[in-house]
């Protein structure tokens, strides 16, 4: 395992409601940083991050924290617009469901970075295990809505515990299943999501083109 990686998170602010799901990106960061054997003052952080948001206007931004393993904490933001779809790809390739790369937000990210890269042609990619199961995309969960049930792939199959996910799931708006690649076919509708954009719905890059 290489030691030189940054571990981090990426906060949607909202000019009306300020950081959305805080304290969920907070207590992420803190057991991945435990994870790691790393230090994080999440008062520093929290502090940074609140302190950045006072010069914003009235534009959504992505924020992300960047702690280095020094400790050394980064908060830097850009603005974001909305977008409801989003074109994907599905990978070439499995992912190896016990690479812990993929449960921890960390600057690791070769196996997401080989996935775009080898699909260009994809906004995003989604990713699927060595057992033939979806897992998430390079930059989201997984959502099918399949038979009036909205389903999301288990943590067990090596993916990111997303905040949004968490937050869906703790509603009830979504439960956990061990899905396989087959149904990414049979979905009525697929959703990527993160606690940054929240739901987007996903076009296949087939059907995106024709």
């Amino acid at each position: 395992m290489k030691d030189d990686f940054s571990i981090f998170e990426a906060l949607l602010w909202e000019p009306n409601s300020g950081y959305f799901l805080f304290d969920l990106h907070l207590k992420r960061l803190a057991l991945t940083a435990a994870h790691f054997d790393r230090q994080a003052d999440l008062k520093s952080i929290e502090k940074k991050a609140l302190d950045l948001a006072q010069g914003f206007s009235s534009d959504s931004r992505k924020v992300r924290i960047e702690v280095s393993e020094q400790g050394e904490i980064r908060v830097e933001a850009e603005i974001i617009h909305p977008s409801d779809t989003i074109v994907y790809s599905l990978s070439r390739r499995p992912v190896q469901s016990s690479n812990l790369f993929l449960r921890h937000k960390t600057s690791q990210r070769e196996t997401y970075d080989e996935a775009l890269r080898l699909h260009p042609e994809a906004d995003d990619v989604v990713l699927w295990n060595e057992r033939g199961e979806l897992t998430e995309s390079c930059s989201a969960n997984l959502v099918l809505e399949m038979k009036g049930r909205r389903l999301t792939p288990a943590l067990e199959c090596g993916l990111l515990p997303g905040t949004f996910r968490a937050y869906l799931l703790a509603t009830g708006e979504i439960e956990e299943a061990v899905i396989p690649v087959s149904s990414l076919d049979e979905a009525e509708e697929v959703f990527l999501v993160n606690s940054v954009r929240r739901w987007r719905k996903g076009t296949p890059v087939e059907i995106h083109r024709a």
